[in-house]
């Protein structure tokens, strides 16, 4: 059996079904790639008794694919991975072959920044846009802000996802990513909304702002994993979230909402 496991943002964040699951598998591999973990030390004391590899990009994808599922077909082998296993699609590869196969597969999920960033800023999910990945590939830069532009068109909000390189210990910070926008945003539409700078989301050095997308840079952020939201159409309940939710600067929250508090 072949069982992909979310893990959450922190070791807290793991269910009981994921840690039942974990108890009974006889081979786990901890990926390690595709987004930063808070504790891995935890996890690692979780499933020291059992044979566990802090599995790298080559041992989940390519050619590691048939060698897991291989593997899966006689015992039960549990892939754990940052936030919820199949958000990104990264592993849905696995999933395919593994059915295509016969063998048995089983989801566990876990909290994924695609809800917890509209849970923790108080913006309208059902207004969630095209989310995009913002990339070091300067080519890609084009590409989000055209999806911005596109989703601002229709009302809807962004979630801008911000590139991480973990086995080049390199990550995307949202300062670098302002600048990327900004140099990138020819019809100058950017700058003066509104966006939500999201840090570390769900670990406990979690940091929250709102403010002008020129001016979001400018914070003491902890190191990533770092995102962005770039608002379409606010509701005034969103508003007052992002003022008192989000740090939103007064002046600010006044010229959105229309008044003086």
């Amino acid at each position: 059996m072949l069982i992909l496991i979310g893990l959450g943002m922190k070791f807290e964040d793991l269910t009981l079904e994921a840690v039942d699951y974990i108890k009974g598998a006889d081979v786990v591999y901890i990926d390690t790639y595709t987004n930063i973990y808070e504790d891995y030390n935890k996890l690692i004391d979780l499933v020291k008794s059992k044979e566990y590899k802090l599995a790298s990009r080559s041992d989940l994808e390519g050619e590691g694919i048939s060698r897991i599922v291989e593997e899966a077909s006689r015992k039960n082998v549990a892939i754990l991975v940052p936030g919820d296993p199949l958000i990104a699609t990264t592993h849905e590869a696995l999933r395919v072959e593994a059915a295509r196969k016969g063998v048995k597969v089983v989801v566990v999920n876990g909290l994924s920044i695609a809800t917890l960033a509209f849970s923790r800023t108080g913006l309208h999910f059902y207004k969630l846009g095209r989310t995009i990945t913002l990339t070091y590939n300067k080519e890609s830069a084009e590409y989000v802000v055209n999806a911005i532009y596109d989703n601002i068109s229709r009302g809807l909000h962004t979630l801008v996802l911000l590139d991480i390189k973990v086995e080049e210990s390199r990550a995307m910070s949202i300062p670098e990513a302002v600048g990327i926008l900004l140099e990138s945003d020819k019809r100058g539409l950017l700058g003066e909304r509104v966006a939500v700078g999201i840090a570390r989301l769900g670990f406990r050095d979690e940091f929250i702002v709102a403010d002008l997308t020129r001016n979001l840079g400018n914070y003491a952020y902890p190191p990533p994993p770092h995102s962005i939201i770039i608002p379409g159409d606010l509701h005034f309940m969103e508003v007052e979230s992002l003022r008192y939710n989000c740090r939103l600067p007064i002046g600010v929250y006044e010229k959105l909402a229309g008044r003086r508090i």
